[in-house]
């Protein structure tokens, strides 16, 4: 994972970018209420902030915390989609894809963390 640690910062400001631009289209040929945006828009700010900012511990827990937001906000929308009763079935195979790289970047953020704190 040490490797994938030096890219981290590029990683999430890609994902972040991707995530925008997603979510951006979705708004604009979709009806989606806009508020129901606001979140994403704020978690893609704060992982791009984390990144420019990363090599400060303040900037790996930012990015932590972003992270596990954006996580546990593409988990919910994906489990919603998937409800037997009410479920709508939309963009299921992109919103797997998402949660699978927001995880990814859930635990190479945490093991860089890990890594920081432990005195070499």
């Amino acid at each position: 994972m040490g490797e994938f640690q030096t890219y981290l910062p590029i990683y999430a400001i890609v994902l972040a970018a991707i995530l925008c631009v997603g979510e951006t289209l979705i708004l604009v040929r979709t009806n989606k209420y806009w508020p129901l945006s606001i979140d994403d828009y704020l978690a893609c700010g704060a992982l791009i902030i984390s990144a420019l900012i990363f090599e400060s511990a303040a900037g790996v827990v930012l990015m932590l915390c972003a992270w596990a937001f954006m996580t546990g906000n593409l988990y919910a929308m994906l489990f919603t989609r998937l409800d037997p009763h009410t479920g709508t079935r939309e963009r299921i195979p992109a919103l797997s894809v998402l949660l699978g790289a927001a995880s990814l970047g859930l635990v190479a953020t945490f093991a860089t963390l890990i890594s920081r704190m432990v005195p070499a």
